[in-house]
Formats: structure tokens, sequence, C-alpha cells
């Protein structure tokens, strides 16, 4: 009877375990831990038309129910707490500020967290409308895909030039100007992708039509350029090229190009050499002889001719180039070495030098 009895209480021993309330809630409780995972199903902003102080962002964020849920923006100054509106939906919104540096592209970071597990996702859109996804190394691959530039109506006299840039948004996009100044025009993005600028001529300012435009577009350490010849081909300009030395104020045309000698106080002596002396001295005392003139020098202790022969010793050889300005005016730039101007050469007057006219 012993083995009898000792099978019937280990049988009612694993009936009573298998009744056990207790023992079944906890095995349940460890099946839905370990079927339960923390997750996120959804992410979404509702995108603004353009990222700038005073914009608000909504963002929904999905998930398991009963968390806490943070946001972090990139170049955002708080972290932003979304609220639970409905069981598994939060819900919250972010100002930007003055101080915030967010832009378009910025990514959106979503911390899920209950107890000690967290569960993250990342925004998959933009904040801005039109702006590619952000992460997204593809659609940030540095692109121009097209070039323009126009005569900009409304300026007057003046010649206005306006580029257009289209390419990858969110970049840096600058055109290169040649022709009487070279410079670098930066345009502004206006809408996502395309950059524009204008640019007013200066007086006498012209550029060169016959060569290509290039534009640069630069996205983090990545440019790319575009060279588009014959781009200025449609620009009604008011004054083409061709016509520009006609009307450039700062214009002019070598008249002569004359080797002169100054003395030691930067005065004209003349070309010759010899005789320049005596006619210095001559001037000072009017009409006379050697003998007169030598009288003269003698009274007065030689004081003069000393001055004069000091001067003398000091001389020096400069070259003046004579341009009539394109309104008849007459005007001499002087270089201390020969320059290399030819008469008749059409040339433009900057400050106290003169610059080659670039057909």
């Amino acid at each position: 009877m012993k083995p009898s009895m000792h099978f019937s209480a280990a049988a009612l021993a694993c009936a009573l375990l298998a009744g056990s309330p207790f023992v079944a809630g906890t095995a349940q409780a460890q099946r839905s831990s370990q079927t339960t995972q923390l997750r996120v199903t959804g992410f979404d902003v509702e995108q603004v038309d353009r990222i700038e102080p005073g914009a608000e962002l909504n963002f929904t964020v999905w998930g398991t129910a009963g968390a806490v849920v943070l946001l972090q923006i990139d170049g955002g100054r708080r972290t932003v707490r979304l609220d639970e509106a409905t069981p598994g939906r939060y819900q919250g919104s972010y100002i930007i500020g003055r101080s915030d540096r967010i832009g378009p592209e910025s990514r959106v970071h979503a911390n899920l967290r209950q107890n000690n597990r967290v569960a993250t996702a990342m925004l998959g859109e933009a904040l801005q409308v039109g702006w590619p996804v952000p992460g997204d190394t593809a659609a940030h691959a540095p692109e121009i895909q097209s070039v323009g530039v126009v005569r900009e109506p409304g300026r007057g006299r003046a010649d206005a030039l306006r580029y257009t840039v289209r390419g990858t948004p969110g970049a840096q996009v600058s055109v290169q100007l040649r022709g009487s100044q070279s410079r670098n025009v930066v345009l502004d993005e206006v809408r996502a992708g395309e950059y524009v600028g204008t640019y007013v001529l200066p007086q006498g300012d012209w550029v060169d039509t016959e060569q290509p435009l290039v534009a640069q577009l630069r996205v983090g350490n990545r440019t790319v350029q575009s060279s588009v010849p014959n781009a200025y081909a449609g620009v009604n300009f008011r004054a083409r090229r061709a016509d520009n030395f006609a009307s450039c104020q700062d214009c002019a045309t070598v008249q002569a190009v004359n080797e002169v000698v100054v003395d030691g106080e930067g005065r004209v002596l003349g070309t010759v050499a010899g005789g320049v002396l005596g006619a210095v001295v001559g001037s000072q005392f009017g009409k006379g002889d050697g003998r007169t003139a030598a009288g003269v020098a003698g009274a007065v202790g030689g004081a003069l001719l000393g001055r004069e022969i000091q001067k003398r010793h000091n001389q020096r050889t400069q070259y003046e180039v004579i341009v009539r300005m394109n309104d008849g005016v007459q005007r001499s730039v002087v270089y201390a070495e020969p320059p290399a101007f030819r008469v008749g050469e059409q040339v433009r007057v900057v400050g106290d030098t003169l610059e080659r006219y670039a057909r």
C-alpha cells in the first residue's frame, strides 16, 4: 500500500500546483512580458511652408500605450514631450525660436520609454514642404539641374541681371561674373532647390557675354559646378558689349606716350639732358647773354645755381601716358617704368592707373 499512497500524494501535489491562482498568474505575466515588445509604429509631422522663428511643428507618434515619448530635433534648444491623447497615440508641438538652429533637413528622433525599456525611431520626412528625407545621402548628392540669367526690368538706366539656379535644396550657391570686374554673386534659396540672385552693374561695368556662365553648388563638403555656354544669348542688354566702350565714362584712347625727365621735386625738366640747367637759369633772369646770366648768378652768391645743380643731380626718368576720355577731356597718367600701352589703344582709367579695355 505504500507505493500506492506515494503515488496519490504526488498526484495530489501536481493537481494543487496546477490549480493554484498565484502560480498561474505568474506564468501568464512572464509569457506576456516576453511577447509584448516596446515599439514605435508610426511617426509623423505636419510640414510647414518655411522653417523660420515662430513656425509651429506638430508631431504625432504611435506606439506602445502607457509610455513616455520625448522628441529631440537637431538644432533645437529643448526636448519635446508628447502627451498620450489616446492609448498608443502621442501628440505635441514645438515652436521654433530665434536661438534655434533648426533647418528644413534637421533630423528628429523619438524615444518611447516604459520602465527601463526604450524604443527609438527617426522621422522619415522633412520638416519643410518639398525637401528630401533627412539622411538620404543619394538625395543630398550635389546636383545642378539648370542655370539661367535674364535682364531684370525696373532698374532705371542700369543693367540688372537676375540669375536662377535649380538643384539640390539646402545648398550654398553662387555664379561667377566675368567682365570688367570678376566677382561671385551669391544666390538665395527662395524655394526648395531654387536659388535666385540679382546683380546691378555699376556704371561703366560690363559682362563678358562670350564667356560661359559658371554656377557652383555646395552641400556640406561636396561641391559641383556647371558651365553654361551662350547663357547670355537671349539677354536683352540696354548696351551690349560692342557698344560699351562708347558709353563707358571711364574709358579713353591713348594719345601719346612720353618719356620725361623730372627733378628732385617732381617738376618736368624735359627730354633733352643738355641745356636743361641753362634753360632753368635763363628763365629766372629773362633775356641776356651768358655773361649777364653768370654775373647775376655770382651776385646772388651762387645759391640759386647750387639749388638747381642739386635738383639736376636728383633727376629721374618717368613715363607719361596722355589719354583722351570719351567726353573729350585729356588726362595724363604717370608711370615709373615703361608702360605697355600704344598710341590709339583703348583703355579704362582706374584710379591713378590704366587698364586695357577688354573686347
